[in-house]
């Protein structure tokens, strides 16, 4: 049994330039056709490749549209959040955070 993990491929310095850095415009499309299409494997490859790929990405996109514009997160001051890899990146610990509407009527809408 051969396992690939994308946290680690993700990371690699050979395929991303200061892979820690957050930089959304990686992800630009000139960006994207200049790298290798195993750069960026977050559902897999080949013949396993999850099916479901391009709904999960749609779903995403607007899930985090939604709460960013009608609610505010914030961290509980003192955490240090320590990433750990498992078949996916996630946190070693529960991460606290307060939630508050951005505006009087931004739940109102439903979210």
């Amino acid at each position: 049994f051969i396992a690939i993990m994308p946290w680690v491929v993700h990371r690699h310095r050979k395929l991303w330039r200061d892979p820690e850095r957050f930089d959304p415009d990686r992800f630009a499309p000139d960006r994207i056709a200049a790298r290798s299409r195993y750069a960026y494997i977050p559902f897999g490859v080949g013949p396993r490749v999850c099916v479901a790929a391009s709904l999960a990405m749609a779903e995403i996109q607007i899930a985090i549209a939604v709460l960013a514009q009608r609610l505010r997160f914030r961290l509980v001051p003192g955490q240090t959040i320590e990433p750990t890899a498992w078949s996916t990146l996630r946190p070693r610990h529960d991460i606290q955070m307060t939630v508050e509407p951005r505006s009087p009527d931004a739940l109102a809408a439903g979210c």
